[in-house]
């Protein structure tokens, strides 16, 4: 039932990126970011909880932290953006996807979280 439940989620969000552009979504900067976090962070909490799952817990949080990195970039006229709206839009969009990543890589990791680990 699980899987089950990841392919209604995954159809669900696919079809929203299908209609509104998947070249918008991609990413490899933000994909790294997230998926190396995630590892990272699995490896450095280690424990008793399995790994999918720390990975899940530390690509939401590389997420949010890649996403801080890229407003930080944008606001501190890194790129020099900073008030021109025709460039600031995309950088904000990929700014974004840091976060998506990070809750898809944690939608799919729960996914494959043994159900001893879960909460109640």
């Amino acid at each position: 039932m699980r899987i089950v439940g990841l392919i209604i989620c995954l159809a669900l969000v696919g079809g929203a990126l299908w209609i509104i552009g998947p070249a918008l979504y991609l990413d490899i900067n933000s994909l790294l970011i997230v998926v190396g976090g995630g590892i990272g962070y699995a490896l450095l909490k280690g424990g008793r909880e399995p790994f999918i799952k720390l990975f899940g817990d530390g690509a939401v949080y590389f997420g949010w932290i890649g996403s801080l990195i890229g407003l930080i970039a944008i606001t501190g006229g890194r790129f020099d953006i900073w008030g021109d709206v025709e460039k600031m839009g995309p950088a904000l969009a990929v700014t974004m996807l840091t976060l998506f990543y990070g809750y898809m890589a944690r939608l799919i990791a729960l996914t494959f979280t043994p159900l001893t680990s879960l909460p109640d």
